[in-house]
């Protein structure tokens, strides 16, 4: 196996971009037919499992946990929605409308955004390898200044480890999702704009080789066809030293991989 790392360069990694004004964003919420997403259990169950800064003011997980307390009326969604506008009275910002909060609790989970991005581009291209991500550092940060419009960043970090050994880990992949939410009062549709992606791959995926095709290049492909699934243009590709791990200020602890019961096939070209 050979090492293609350039001299000098430590720990070279590539990220890989695309944006679009307008874009095909079924592709990121969550399924409409799942249960758990439709009825806000996942939201409600993941509030615990990642981190929310609301315009640059991160939640403390412990102001989440006390809201949650003493709740027995299992309204998932109704709860959920109940948080969000708490969070944001929290830290002052301005609550967004009815719409951007339903919108939120659907797919502001492991069931959309980022997660269709690793069941589209991660599980698929990694299993090819006999390799699976795990989710262990996620921040979803949210600005709203009018309750019309809502700015969403998702940062997620996933580690890569032999399917048959969980504890042995390869190395990690990060992503980010940002788009803007925008819905008028009184209308209960909600548009996506302005969306930017990107995915931060180690170089040294190349040393794993699948006949003709190394990793690095299969991760590569199944980006680029998830990007044209959404209608964004790839528009670059930099080569970097990782001298410092990604600023993700959030942990999913204890989680499985990423669970999804949409049947979207999965494999370039479909």
């Amino acid at each position: 196996m050979s090492n293609s790392t350039p001299e000098g360069k430590e720990n070279p990694v590539v990220t890989l971009k695309a944006q679009a004004e307008k874009f095909d964003y079924s592709k990121l919420r969550a399924d409409e037919n799942n249960v758990k997403a439709s009825s806000g259990e996942q939201m409600y169950l993941d509030l615990n499992r990642m981190r929310f800064v609301i315009n640059e003011q991160e939640i403390d997980p412990s102001f989440i946990s006390a809201l949650k307390k003493g709740d027995e009326n299992q309204n998932y969604r109704l709860f959920a929605k109940e948080i969000f506008k708490e969070m944001f009275v929290h830290t002052g910002a301005e609550i967004p409308n009815s719409s951007i909060l339903e919108e939120l609790i659907t797919s502001c989970n492991q069931l959309g955004y980022e997660g269709n991005l690793s069941f589209y581009v991660n599980e698929p291209a990694l299993s090819s390898h006999g390799l699976v991500p795990y989710v262990h550092e996620k921040t979803m940060n949210i600005n709203c200044t009018n309750s019309s419009s809502a700015v969403v960043k998702s940062d997620m970090s996933v580690s890569v480890a032999k399917f048959n050994n969980p504890e042995e880990k390869i190395c990690d992949l990060s992503s980010s999702i940002e788009f803007t939410l925008e819905s008028q009062d009184g209308k209960d549709d909600v548009t996506y704009k302005d969306g930017k992606l990107s995915l931060t791959v180690p170089r040294e995926l190349k040393n794993y080789k699948d006949g003709d095709k190394n990793l690095f290049d299969i991760i590569k492909e199944y980006f680029y066809k998830f990007c044209e699934k959404l209608g964004f243009k790839f528009e670059t590709e930099i080569e970097h030293d990782l001298d410092k791990p990604p600023k993700v200020n959030s942990h999913l602890e204890n989680m499985e991989p990423p669970i999804h019961s949409n049947e979207h096939g999965n494999t370039p070209g479909n």
